[in-house]
């Protein structure tokens, strides 16, 4: 009887019934009984009164006939219009929801090369559908996926639908990078009345599936808002698990609430080498410089990795054609593989100044899935010239004089790049060597055509507003570096009220005075971060290298750190004005497009007091290296072509923007630049298209931008005209021919085990999925659920409506009654 009764309102594993009421759903009669009653009965009286009173029939019998009639009519219109119900409360069993999610992401689209093992036990476990394996181009992940579904010895689909309710999904294509809509489509799967299962129209579903990211965690968050009302048995996942775009998957999937069964596809570890590059920003011609390649491999111990290092020049008149090509500027080196990270050592010694991008290439091996990442870029400035650092002094001090012999042996640098200005020099002292500048107001061509700039013990009357003025421009619109030592005579307090104080990473009191005690520097957690302030290879030697300043007999205190600043040194006792914030020693602080670094005095030379020039050296090499080689260098500030990315995707925009000022460093006098993109038909060819850019002015009097979109994959040279060299400045970026499901061709086995571990369920091989059926618990479910059965629109009604006034009509004809 219940069988029947589910199968009629379409309960499955119906029970009993344990509460059964009548209703009225009618607005008007909804728990009013009463109301419902006391019309019935006062439209059965009517029906009484008209036949008995006002009909004139004889017959007793045949009046209250009549009046029954009419009655019976009346209350059965009563009772359609309150639209009675019967509310039904069921107990039932259903079989548990299985949620299934397949990955139709790109990735799945890759074909692996299977070890024979694997091969072996896919064609046990997939029977007479087993893919074709051993062909040079094997079948790609995805094929063998639908495989096991239509596999007539798994009868996956089937097998699980005979315990399991079950409802299938794929990872949605999404049509842009950013969309956050729904995570998964749902993919045909049986109806809660049916058990059959249809694997054909399944797999069917499955083809063709070429989402551009994987967003698993996504996904999960998205099924369980479709379930919310469910109790889970769990969900499978069918997925190589490279997950790549979204929230993590692992809280999503403990938000679900319910065991996961994770089945992986791809290799735990395929053969692939990804180069990355590591060279100086500047190089000095003819000098011989060791190049870094680093070869990250796996699957490939054993084997020879020939590395070759190629250069091209950019974007001079000489170097733009559209014919340029990289050249091989050292010989090929051949580098065993072995371990996970093999570095490789190139001689490169350049014999051509300019800008060059510098690549680093391996040839591809035979086994390698991937080979996008077998080349690595870094553009490189190669300079016959010395980098230019100004160093503003009172007078000679200990710092000036060995500051000054550390970069005349900079092989950057050297004499030509170091020149000073010494307020207390007398002026034919200064006319005396190239060494010293005569006057510290320069033009602003020469001004900012300086790397690094050293401001150190002077007086406030040294300080004129228009080197203020242009020493706040160099930092904070051309990104020039700044260093500012303190010293004992005049120390910060002659930075008050002007408008370099205002770029310092500390604030200066006015009645801040030279402190004289002795203390040891302390180094702070965050100077770890900064190279300058790393002296050693760990820890320890460079506690050691700093412990060489030995006790210091004097600081210049501030009341406070610049909220933006980043302290990398303090004093061990002494506090700021707040009375808790121990007192910098050295910080460090971004100021508009450059940076500042204060140190409270200036004498970093006692680092040489043990170990002689090795760790005063690199303070000051690697200083400079932060400052200045990082950056753009001398006439670069002044024409920069950049744009917002490197890497792009077929069909995106690529946003130009070029900062350009004429020879003096002020604004470039242009409504637009012209410039032309070289797009790369072939790689490795020199065949290419050219278009044709005008990049307008757009805002600040100095930017110029545009939007270009982009089609064609891969390399683009950006081009643009600088009106003032007459020259053209280049910039690459690349538009890749993969997705960001092309970048690992390994499965994320780790994802894999701890979205099972971490909730119960197991993780599977693709040959182990017909274990899925055994392993997965049949919880026992009860669900009380309500039923609502209306009484008042069913054909009976119908049928006893018509019948009665059919009835009444017929007596009326036979007794003659109007």
């Amino acid at each position: 009887m219940m069988n029947w009764l589910g199968k009629l309102l379409g309960i499955e594993g119906l029970e009993s019934i344990v509460g059964l009421h009548l209703q009225f759903s009618a607005w008007w009669a909804n728990k009013r009984p009463a109301l419902v009653l006391f019309a019935c009965l006062a439209l059965a009286a009517l029906s009484v009164v008209f036949y008995v009173r006002y009909q004139g029939l004889r017959k007793k019998r045949v009046r209250i006939g009549m009046a029954v009639f009419r009655a019976s009519l009346l209350v059965l219109l009563v009772w359609i219009l309150a639209e009675p119900e019967v509310a039904l409360t069921l107990r039932h069993s259903p079989r548990p929801l299985l949620l299934m999610l397949f990955d139709g992401s790109d990735s799945m689209n890759m074909r692996d090369n299977l070890s024979g093992e694997s091969q072996e036990a896919i064609r046990k476990a997939l029977g007479a559908e087993a893919p074709q394996l051993a062909q040079e181009k094997g079948p790609t992940r995805q094929d063998l996926v639908r495989a096991a579904i239509r596999s007539s010895k798994l009868n996956l689909l089937a097998t699980l639908g005979k315990g399991f309710r079950l409802r299938g999904y794929v990872l949605k294509q999404q049509d842009k990078l950013h969309d956050q809509s729904d995570q998964v489509r749902e993919i045909l799967m049986p109806q809660e009345d049916s058990d059959r299962v249809d694997a054909a129209s399944v797999e069917e579903q499955l083809a063709g599936c070429k989402a551009k990211v994987t967003a698993i965690g996504a996904a999960l968050d998205d099924l369980r808002r479709r379930s919310r009302s469910h109790l889970l048995a769990g969900v499978v996942v069918v997925s190589d698990f490279d997950q790549n775009r979204g929230q993590p998957a692992l809280p999503a999937a403990k938000r679900l609430k319910a065991p996961l069964y994770t089945v992986g596809l791809g290799p735990l570890e395929a053969a692939d080498i990804a180069v990355s590059l590591q060279a100086p920003l500047v190089l000095k011609k003819g000098e011989a410089t060791k190049v870094t390649v680093l070869l990250r491999q796996s699957g490939l111990d054993g084997r020879d990795a020939e590395v070759e290092l190629r250069a091209r020049r950019l974007g001079t008149i000489e170097g733009a054609g559209e014919g340029q090509r990289f050249e091989r500027v050292a010989p090929v080196k051949t580098v065993p593989l072995h371990g996970g990270t093999v570095t490789a050592r190139v001689d490169y010694k350049p014999q051509t100044t300019g800008r060059f991008t510098l690549e680093a290439r391996v040839q591809p091996l035979a086994e390698e899935v991937l080979q996008d990442n077998n080349s690595a870029q870094r553009e490189v400035i190669i300079r016959d010239e010395s980098l230019k650092l100004l160093f503003v002094e009172y007078e000679p001090t200990w710092e000036w004089r060995f500051i000054k012999e550390v970069y005349h042996r900079h092989p950057m640098i050297g004499p030509e790049g170091f020149r000073t200005y010494l307020d207390s020099a007398d002026f034919t002292v200064r006319r005396s060597s190239d060494l010293f500048l005569e006057t510290l107001v320069r033009s602003r061509e020469e001004f900012f055509s300086y790397d690094v700039i050293f401001l150190s013990d002077v007086p406030t009357r040294t300080l004129s507003s228009h080197f203020q003025e242009m020493l706040q421009e160099y930092v904070s619109r051309f990104g020039g570096g700044l260093v500012v030592l303190a010293g004992p005579r005049f120390g910060p307090t002659a930075l008050i009220g002007t408008k370099i104080a205002d770029m310092l990473p500390v604030v200066i009191g006015p009645g801040a005075r030279r402190r004289n005690d002795q203390f040891a520097l302390r180094l702070t957690a965050k100077a770890g971060q900064y190279d300058f302030m790393s002296l050693g290879g760990s820890a320890q030697e460079n506690l050691q290298a700093w412990a060489n300043l030995g006790k210091l007999q004097w600081y210049q205190p501030s009341l406070r750190p610049h909220p933006l600043a980043t302290v990398l040194a303090i004093h061990p006792m002494d506090r700021c004005v707040d009375g808790k914030t121990p007192q910098p020693l050295i910080a460090v602080r971004r100021y508009g497009k450059g940076e500042v670094v204060y140190f409270a005095f200036n004498e970093t030379w006692r680092l040489r007091r043990l170990y002689g020039e090795k760790y005063y050296t690199q303070l000051w090499g690697q200083l400079i290296y932060r400052m200045g080689l990082s950056r753009a260098l001398g006439s670069q500030k002044r024409f920069r072509v950049e744009t917002d990315r490197h890497v792009y995707q077929a069909g995106q925009k690529v946003r130009i923007s070029v900062e350009a000022y004429d020879k003096s460093y002020k604004p470039l006098q242009a409504g637009s630049l012209s410039a032309r993109l070289l797009a790369q038909q072939i790689p490795g060819e020199s065949k290419t298209s050219q278009t044709k850019l005008n990049i307008p002015l757009s805002r600040d009097k100095v930017i110029f931008e545009t939007s270009v979109p982009v089609f064609s994959t891969g390399l683009h040279r950006l081009l643009v005209k600088d009106p003032v060299t007459l020259e053209e400045v280049e910039t690459t970026f690349k538009v890749a021919p993969t997705t960001a499901e092309g970048r690992s061709a390994v499965r994320n086995v780790a994802l894999q085990r701890a979205l099972a571990e971490h909730t119960g369920g197991k993780a599977y091989e693709l040959h182990e999925i017909g274990n899925l059926a055994n392993d997965i618990e049949h919880r026992s479910i009860e669900e009380f659920s309500e039923r609502r059965l209306p009484l008042w629109n069913t054909w009976l009604v119908l049928l006893v409506a018509v019948g009665l006034m059919l009835g009444e009509w017929l007596t009326r004809k036979l007794l003659n009654l109007q």
